[in-house]
């Protein structure tokens, strides 16, 4: 991570195309969007209320080229580093999920999903088991149907959920699979008491290798739509502007559209298409490097990046 001293320090003459500093390490793909599809309308997800892009589904033969070229770039950061199989959607959604999963994990990838266990039926919960996924969080954001539904806007969902997360642990344990198992939740309208319930009920259930609660963020550096779902209020912000994506890893959503970062949703900064260029191309042209500059002299103003919770967090 780069210091705001640093940052202070450097020139604010404008820097050639050649400085090394422009250049991001080997990457890693951070994200890619099986589908930007999702039966929920979750109230913490930008999906909701702000995406506008089309939806769609990606195209096996796209998905091969971007982890083929990823296993041939960067082969230990592939194995190493969670390459999560999803940005804004549900990749169940995917009619073909397990032949992606399966083909990342064959190549070498840590894969990694988060999904919503309502969805998760018996047939999907075989498919995903035999795609063997390095890594799986389930969200339960809810502790009974009235705090589940108010987060995802579906009703009755929270015990038909609980059961097929419950279920899906048991066919887990049958086949000895080594697939990690998360079940998370965000902070929205629940005390201490009813987080720390589920907290030891979850930590201690067979099967479960963590439990995490995180707090909520915003997208657009606005918390007033959410904050009052959160007795903690909105996460605290710092006046700082530092990131390490455009140095380290980048996210493809469905169609091929290569963007910095998980928190672009809506395509809001393209670097290139994964479909016309390969990686390494769209890792270090002239959009990445560009980005890089704002960065590094401390002039950060794309609408991505200007109100980003992330970078003051």
């Amino acid at each position: 991570m780069l210091k705001m001293e640093a940052l202070q320090t450097l020139s604010s003459e404008p820097r050639p195309a050649s400085d090394p500093t422009l250049i991001g390490r080997p990457f890693s793909v951070f994200n890619i969007e099986l589908t930007n599809r999702c039966p929920f309308k979750c109230v913490m997800c930008a999906r909701t209320n702000n995406m506008t892009r089309p939806q769609g589904v990606m195209d096996f033969a796209l998905f091969r080229k971007i982890i083929d070229e990823y296993v041939e770039a960067n082969p230990k950061r592939a194995a190493s580093s969670e390459c999560w199989l999803h940005h804004f959607g549900e990749s169940l959604v995917h009619p073909d999920f397990d032949r992606f999963i399966a083909y990342a994990s064959a190549r070498g990838v840590f894969t990694a999903l988060s999904l919503n266990p309502l969805v998760l039926k018996r047939p999907l919960a075989l498919a995903l088991l035999r795609a063997d996924p390095g890594k799986l969080y389930f969200s339960l954001d809810g502790h009974d149907d009235a705090s589940f539904e108010k987060i995802r806007g579906v009703k009755d969902a929270y015990e038909p959920s609980v059961r097929n997360l419950l279920n899906f642990l048991a066919l887990k344990k049958s086949f000895g699979s080594k697939t990690q198992i998360f079940v998370s939740m965000i902070h929205f309208g629940l005390n201490a008491d009813s987080i720390n319930r589920m907290r030891e009920h979850w930590s201690n259930m067979d099967g479960v290798d963590h439990f995490l609660d995180k707090e909520f963020i915003t997208w657009d550096g606005n918390a007033q739509d959410v904050k009052n779902l959160n007795e903690h209020g909105p996460v605290p912000q710092k006046d700082h502007v530092t990131c390490q994506f455009p140095w380290d890893k980048m996210t493809v959503t469905w169609d091929g559209d290569v963007v910095p970062c998980c928190y672009d949703y809506d395509k809001r900064y393209v670097l290139g298409n994964a479909s016309q260029q390969s990686l390494s191309e769209i890792w270090n042209g002239e959009p990445m490097r560009h980005l890089r500059r704002e960065f590094l002299d401390n002039q950060v103003d794309n609408p991505l990046c200007r109100n980003c919770e992330y970078l003051r967090a």
